[in-house]
């Protein structure tokens, strides 16, 4: 099945697979979408409107709720990068002019949010930071328990290796001796001069 995808308001349309993304669409039709993230969905900078269509795309990701604030999502935008045809029928998006993105850089952020912070009355402060003290420490404790988890998987995996090679000997001891001078460790028969 194909679904029709036309980007406003230039009208450049083309029919394209069902599990297309919208951002390989506009490549395919020749729109140029911005992206500082090379659409790995970790900015917004390829947010379009859904103008018609929003029912033929994937569910919202997390990336999405991330990157767009709800009243941008209200209003019917989605990334690009990680929203996907699912059904048949016809898109029409347009591009989210830059003018409209947020555009406070990082460190505008930071500032603003320091002066919000010195703001605050001393217990807030306190609160604040015993709050981002407690976040952090859960991240730090997520990450470990995440490495350890990993390396106890890749621990089992190992053993069940060795497990699966012994078993295997285990087999291979149980044969007739004739089957076993027959098939060499490669598996295939054992050449015998005649």
């Amino acid at each position: 099945m194909s679904v029709n995808v036309e980007f406003l308001p230039d009208g450049h349309h083309g029919v394209v697979a069902e599990g297309t993304y919208l951002w390989d669409a506009a490549k395919r039709l020749g729109v140029r979408l911005p992206a500082e993230c090379a659409g790995r969905g970790e900015c917004d900078t390829c947010a379009v409107f859904v103008r018609e269509g929003a029912t033929l795309l994937s569910s919202l990701t997390n990336a999405e709720r991330e990157r767009l604030s709800p009243e941008r999502l209200a209003a019917g935008e989605r990334l690009a990068c990680q929203a996907k045809a699912i059904s048949p029928g016809t898109v029409r998006v347009q591009p989210v002019p830059v003018a409209a993105r947020e555009t406070e850089t990082a460190d505008e952020a930071r500032k603003d949010l320091r002066e919000e912070f010195r703001r605050l009355p001393l217990q807030q402060q306190l609160t604040t930071l015993v709050e981002l003290e407690a976040a952090a420490a859960y991240r730090a404790f997520k990450a470990i328990g995440d490495v350890m988890n990993a390396a106890f998987e890749k621990g089992a995996d190992v053993i069940a290796g060795a497990g699966r090679e012994r078993a295997r000997r285990q087999r291979e001891s149980r044969r007739p001796a004739e089957h076993r001078a027959a098939t060499p460790k490669g598996g295939g028969a054992k050449k015998t001069s005649s």
